[in-house]
């Protein structure tokens, strides 16, 4: 039997949007979500329904992707947070030489 990996979160800056956020993976996949726990249960409705997964932050300091068994069950403690997604309104800085092209 396989076993994926689990680890423990890391701080992080995401390298679209220079935001800070949570890095680790749970059972092998990459995890990286916002630092702003979701303040309820609307909020996690309304990321899912956006396309993001949603994780608890456990007290071993991992993410636990929240599942639709997990969400049922409601039985890991935790915060939850929002995979993360970058600003869509982020502007992209481009630089001008004066020159028409």
């Amino acid at each position: 039997m396989t076993h994926f990996e689990t680890t423990t979160i890391t701080e992080a800056r995401c390298p679209g949007c220079h935001k800070p956020i949570l890095v680790g993976q749970f059972e092998g996949l990459p995890a990286r979500v916002d630092t702003k726990p979701l303040a309820d249960r609307q909020a996690e409705i309304a990321a899912l329904l956006d396309g993001r997964w949603t994780y608890v932050l456990t007290k071993y300091r991992q993410l636990w992707h929240r599942d639709a068994d997990r969400i049922r069950s409601n039985t890991i403690d935790g915060p939850i947070h929002a995979e993360h997604r970058c600003d869509e309104r982020a502007i992209q800085l481009t630089l001008f030489d004066g020159k028409a092209k």
